[in-house]
């Protein structure tokens, strides 16, 4: 198989889309060549001799549908005849007829609940549409595929908890509405009110229009609860900086609106930290702790009551039940998101007759 991968940024140190490298490692090894055609290109240490790249630029709107349209003729010309697009219906939408009058086969891979014309569109483009967990599209299309997700267990193993100092609490992600960091910093208040010695670290930044405002509204509300001691902003993270933030948290909060499975959560629970979370996605995934038992890992959408009351529980496990939450949590990452593991599924789908 001749892959042809198209993504925004092939970077290891891109602060969401690292992990598009390692992805392609794993392509890599499964198939005779991986092409990438990239808005940008940054750190691709480590990819082997059978991976090659071109760069579309972001300069200009015409001039990339034209680079993009050249990359893509020069690919197919070179015999790749099969088309996976990540994340961006768009690049589906302008692979389609290219793809099509050369006899390539087309995919994509997409986790996210906004639906809007050009996904239902690109859907409608592509031999099957992949995706994590069967909430992480917001549609239910027939050529739709449930992979899982992609976690490199590698750079973030099993860690011990840490035992001295303020329990910190994790969360990760774009100082946006969609991942409300309010109502984390409601529950970081009532947490406290309480008499808990907890702190709240926040590993993300602004990257869109509209970003900056919203991260000014966030901090604001910090200093209206009182809350500047106790919590701590990182900016954007690069990927190879998140084992060490995760070593020195004890449960990671998730109060994302998205409604699909965020890749930072999965990390958190291959490093073994508890999770709190508002996305409906996770129910299905945690399945395997017990109904009892996962419900307490759930809380409703914006409700930071319920949020405060299940951190502080999960705070009251004692090490023992603490240990033993992780390996399990751990264990679900290894049973069914391991990066290698889906890759191959990814390469069995797309290589299967049609």
């Amino acid at each position: 198989m001749r892959l042809l991968f198209i993504t925004q940024v092939l970077d290891r140190n891109d602060p969401i889309l690292g992990f598009t490298v390692r992805w392609i490692e794993g392509l890599a090894r499964l198939t005779d060549r991986v092409r990438v055609i990239a808005l940008e290109v940054g750190d691709t240490e480590g990819l082997g001799d059978n991976v090659d790249w071109r760069v579309v630029g972001r300069q200009g709107r015409i001039k990339r549908y034209l680079l993009f349209r050249r990359h893509l003729k020069e690919a197919f010309d070179d015999g790749f005849g099969h088309v996976l697009t990540h994340m961006v219906p768009r690049y589906s939408l302008v692979a389609a007829g290219p793809a099509r009058r050369a006899g390539a086969r087309h995919f994509m891979w997409y986790t996210h609940a906004g639906v809007d014309g050009r996904l239902r569109r690109a859907v409608q483009k592509v031999e099957c549409v992949f995706t994590a967990s069967s909430k992480s599209l917001g549609l239910d299309p027939s050529n739709k595929v449930v992979t899982g997700h992609g976690i490199d267990l590698v750079p973030f193993p099993r860690l011990p908890l840490p035992t001295q100092g303020p329990r910190v609490l994790l969360s990760a992600g774009r100082l946006t509405p969609s991942k409300d960091p309010k109502t984390i910093l409601h529950a970081l208040a009532l947490l406290l009110e309480e008499g808990r010695d907890v702190s709240l670290e926040w590993a993300g930044g602004a990257l869109a229009q509209g970003d900056p405002a919203f991260g000014a509204e966030v901090r604001n509300l910090v200093g209206s609860l009182g809350l500047e001691q106790r919590v701590r902003f990182l900016g954007p993270v690069p990927p190879s900086s998140m084992p060490e933030i995760y070593q020195r948290s004890s449960l990671f909060l998730s109060a994302s609106r998205t409604g699909s499975v965020d890749k930072v959560v999965l990390e958190a629970m291959a490093t073994g930290r508890g999770i709190v979370t508002s996305n409906p996605s996770f129910a299905p995934l945690l399945t395997s702790l017990g109904a009892e038992l996962s419900g307490r890992h759930v809380f409703e959408e914006g409700n930071a009551v319920e949020l405060a009351a299940k951190t502080g529980a999960l705070l009251d496990l004692d090490p023992g039940e603490h240990e033993t939450l992780g390996d399990n949590l751990r264990g679900i990452i290894e049973r069914d998101h391991e990066v290698d593991a889906l890759m191959a599924r990814l390469v069995e789908r797309m290589g299967a007759p049609l």
